[in-house]
């Protein structure tokens, strides 16, 4: 028989947004590779492995972490937290699209297509992953 312990609670929620993490991670860098040889975009130093593998693997136990604190102080937290994740998802899509990187609009484009498609990979995956796979563990624990 298992028993709740007081901080299975954060747990959960915590483990779920890490393992959405590095799924989330590795279609992230799936990606980015391919943009880069589609388009030989030039401007490596801000968008590279590490700093796609250190964000997303900070964002998404960070939305665990939200998701938990959400989910155990308000009725239907779950449906609260997609909302609010959507929300926000789409307040970084509309940041990406304020961002010029480049005097070239061109490599702004391009820009804007890199960081687009890692903002909605990890946005849907801390808009639904997290939640899913918090009520689905057995796939992960």
């Amino acid at each position: 028989m298992k028993q709740e312990t007081s901080g299975s609670h954060i747990y959960r929620p915590l483990m779920a947004g890490l393992f959405a993490g590095y799924i989330a991670t590795v279609l992230n860098l799936i990606y980015d590779v391919l943009f880069r040889e589609k388009t030989a975009f030039p401007l490596h130093d801000l968008i590279n492995v590490s700093t796609i593998i250190f964000a997303t693997l900070f964002a998404l136990p960070l939305a665990g972490v939200v998701f938990a604190f959400i989910d155990r102080y308000f009725r239907n937290g779950a449906w609260i937290y997609i909302v609010l994740s959507a929300l926000f998802t789409v307040l970084c899509v509309y940041g990406v699209l304020q961002v010029h990187r480049s005097p070239d609009p061109v490599v702004t484009t391009e820009f804007h297509e890199l960081l687009l498609g890692i903002t909605i990979i990890s946005g849907v995956f801390a808009t639904v992953a997290v939640p899913w796979l918090v009520k689905h563990q057995d796939i992960y624990m």
